[in-house]
């Protein structure tokens, strides 16, 4: 079972979290644009010889520096995004530190179901291992 859009967070996060991924790669040399294709990854990167898309979400229950969880998870439903080079920029509620993750890294987890709020009959993720992440101080 697929989450429902939510409008209004999206509204609340979705700019703010882009802007910050793009002054991210914008700062280590590449040069960054927000996807016309709404539907598509959420950021197109470039340089240094390389092109790749970025997927931008926000954890809104990861709180402060430390990343606490014993696993990322990545929505099934991006998959989509897995046919050609991508990485995953996952911040925590303040924008201020972030998870980011490549595409094969994800590719390579297991794919668990999970009850939670929004979909309580339990949805599907990529369960990619704390090891295989990269913790991203965003203020520095």
């Amino acid at each position: 079972m697929l989450k429902q859009f939510e409008e209004e967070r999206w509204q609340q996060y979705d700019t703010p979290a882009k802007d910050a991924a793009m002054k991210f790669w914008q700062r280590r040399g590449y040069s960054c644009l927000e996807n016309p294709d709404e539907f598509g990854v959420d950021l197109l990167v470039e340089g240094k010889g390389k092109k790749f898309g970025c997927e931008v979400e926000v954890k809104t229950k990861w709180f402060g520096a430390e990343f606490t969880f014993p696993t990322l998870q990545i929505a099934l439903q991006k998959r989509k995004f897995m046919d050609v080079p991508c990485q995953f920029i996952i911040f925590n509620h303040s924008l201020s530190h972030a998870a980011l993750v490549a595409r094969k890294r994800v590719l390579c987890s297991l794919v668990v179901e999970l009850k939670n709020v929004p979909v309580p009959a339990g949805e599907r993720f990529y369960d990619v291992p704390v090891s295989g992440v990269v913790i991203l101080n965003m203020l520095v």
